[in-house]
């Protein structure tokens, strides 16, 4: 008897773990909007990844499921041009990263683009995320939602952003995204920098303005 009644428990417990659980993914789904969080940094302590965090702590504020991708880690390959997806009708040739973050980008109601700039323009691991977009490119368009941009930069030029900020436009134009924001860290050399200055808090601030509604 003692046996049979701590099945009974065990079976009652394992129950309600599974329905806490599946629960919560279903609240996440049906809820709970999505931001998927796209960093270009190859740099895991880096000024534009601790901005990220400041990011999602904001955003976090405001009950968002949260999904970061690490572009420069994860394993994605070149969009290869060839067609066999149909911009969106079939899944992509690559059997990589992207088929993960596919999901997720298609589940977002926002996208945060960051990224430090190098040259004149996001990094490389970055774009080559956003290139493989041409696979999911008519879903995007029609889902109609927002996009922001955190980017750093060591120079304390102004015009060194002009060419990622028209990029980023360019690309969230075409794919009907509402532009929610951007904000540039300019002239910053080290992340104790970028510590001392406001551009943590307005980052921050951007994402705990972003409501979830």
């Amino acid at each position: 008897m003692i046996l049979l009644q701590k099945c009974i428990e065990y079976d009652y417990f394992t129950n309600y773990l599974l329905l806490c659980y599946y629960g919560k993914k279903l609240i996440r789904k049906h809820f709970m909007k999505k931001v998927v969080i796209l960093t270009g940094s190859p740099r895991k302590n880096g000024t534009s990844n601790y901005l990220a965090e400041e990011f999602i702590k904001g955003v976090q504020q405001n009950g968002y499921d949260v999904y970061k991708f690490d572009c420069a880690k994860a394993d994605v390959k070149p969009c290869l041009a060839c067609q066999a997806c149909g911009i969106g009708e079939k899944p992509c040739v690559h059997k990589d990263d992207f088929a993960d973050l596919r999901t997720h980008l298609l589940e977002a109601d926002i996208i945060a683009f960051v990224t430090p700039i190098y040259y004149f323009g996001m990094t490389s691991a970055l774009k080559k995320v956003i290139d493989r977009f041409y696979s999911i490119d008519k879903l995007l368009r029609e889902k109609k939602n927002k996009a922001v941009l955190i980017s750093v930069q060591h120079a304390n030029v102004a015009e060194v952003k002009n060419a990622l900020v028209s990029n980023f436009s360019s690309i969230i134009n075409w794919l009907n995204i509402e532009n929610a924001g951007m904000i540039n860290a300019i002239g910053i050399e080290s992340l104790e920098q970028l510590k001392q200055t406001e551009y943590p808090k307005r980052v921050y601030e951007l994402g705990k303005s972003l409501d979830n509604k």
